[in-house]
């Protein structure tokens, strides 16, 4: 079961690393893909994955249980999950109306960051297998950094539109 968990999500993290500007790059694939439309499909993925995160905890919480036997969380203890579970989409969703890419970037790096700290407590608590979490922080800083490329792209060329008005 972990096996498959660890493949699909280094297949999930392929989206994030080739969408940068580097992978773009180094791909040849600046005629093909602008700067502007590889941001733009990662911040879609970002978003869509954050929202995925929630759904973790949305499902952990329905079914009242983990995989983890001994973890039997209380009434509040789900109240909470469920809680937390919508954040991540409300958060993909601030990222999907932001204003740029670096607003948009940043708040899906948030979002991750946040999600891998959720995710820790929960996996502290015994709510989660022992092998996801080390999965869990692998992926998250492949995508937070991913992100970052991207974001630092579009600061940079936000910084070099801005020198040509002058």
């Amino acid at each position: 079961m972990a096996h498959a968990a660890h493949v699909m999500g280094a297949l999930g993290a392929v989206p994030f690393v080739g969408l940068t500007p580097q992978a773009r790059d180094a791909l040849g694939l600046r005629a093909v893909a602008s700067g502007e439309t590889c941001a733009r499909a990662q911040i879609a993925y970002g978003a869509t994955i954050l929202s995925f995160l929630g759904g973790i905890h949305w499902g952990l919480a329905a079914v009242k249980h983990t995989v983890v036997k001994h973890w039997n969380p209380t009434p509040a203890q789900l109240t909470a999950r469920y809680a937390w579970s919508v954040t991540p989409s409300l958060l993909a969703w601030a990222a999907l109306s932001a204003p740029s890419e670096v607003a948009a970037c940043g708040t899906l790096m948030g979002g991750l960051l946040a999600c891998a700290g959720v995710d820790t407590v929960y996996a502290r608590a015994g709510g989660y297998p022992r092998w996801l979490l080390p999965m869990r922080y692998g992926l998250t800083a492949a995508a937070t950094l991913s992100l970052a490329a991207t974001a630092f792209r579009g600061a940079d060329e936000g910084e070099r539109s801005k020198s040509k008005r002058r």
